[in-house]
């Protein structure tokens, strides 16, 4: 054999060798994989950025791995706002479907949820936002969302005592407060945020929600430590 069908030989092989590789790595992407970079593409730069080309970049996959998969990028589409649905609401459907709690025990809850950031992402929710207004079915997925969280408030506004028009209200309040903070990319700390609490809570609850000389170490402790108390976990 001449040097030269041996260099080709060892160059086919090596193609050969490199593509098992690509196909070994390709076929080990499994579903959350896309949801997963589609979401960090919808998050950092909103729908624009959701083509097939652009995810599979950022897996550093070929777009035929993708067909393996998914029928079709709206199919991954329809994935992505289902996986909204569940996963930026699983945290508060936890907290209101627990009989285990009281409202105040409720309401403590709800607001470590927001205030953590853990379990529930707003910046997901403000891409889905914007994401709504210019698809339809977006819009829909949204709608629904927006209307369990409403639900959910109303029915521990009406708990904490509330009649059902007013904790109607109180709940709508309280919502579209929370979705317009973060929409507006309001500037606060930590601190800020929790010593804003005991206002928000006297204004959608009443004076004596909280006791009048709760400090912001012992609020920090109530939300941030408690876990335990109101049935969630780290």
């Amino acid at each position: 054999m001449s040097i030269t069908s041996l260099k080709a030989s060892e160059s086919r092989a090596g193609s050969v060798k490199k593509k098992s590789k690509d196909t070994k790595k390709n076929n080990a992407l499994d579903h959350s994989d896309w949801i997963d970079a589609a979401r960090s593409i919808l998050i950092d730069d909103g729908v624009g950025g959701l083509s097939l080309r652009r995810i599979s970049a950022q897996l550093n996959a070929t777009t035929g791995a993708f067909y393996w998969q998914f029928a079709n990028l709206e199919k991954l589409l329809d994935d992505l706002r289902e996986d909204w649905n569940t996963r930026n609401s699983a945290a508060f459907d936890r907290v209101f479907k627990d009989p285990g709690l009281d409202g105040l025990e409720r309401y403590i809850g709800y607001v470590r949820i927001l205030l953590r950031e853990e379990e529930y992402d707003p910046k997901y929710d403000s891409a889905m936002r914007d994401w709504a207004h210019s698809c339809a079915k977006t819009r829909t997925v949204v709608a629904h969302v927006d209307n369990r969280r409403v639900a959910q408030l109303q029915a521990l506004f009406a708990e904490l005592g509330f009649g059902q028009k007013s904790a109607r209200v109180r709940a709508m309040m309280t919502y579209f407060h929370q979705s317009g903070y973060y929409q507006m990319n309001i500037d606060e700390t930590l601190e800020e945020r929790l010593a804003n609490i005991p206002y928000y809570a006297e204004i959608m609850v009443g004076p004596d929600f909280f006791p009048p000389d709760l400090t912001i170490k012992e609020l920090r402790r109530l939300i941030f430590d408690n876990e335990a108390e109101d049935g969630s976990s780290d």
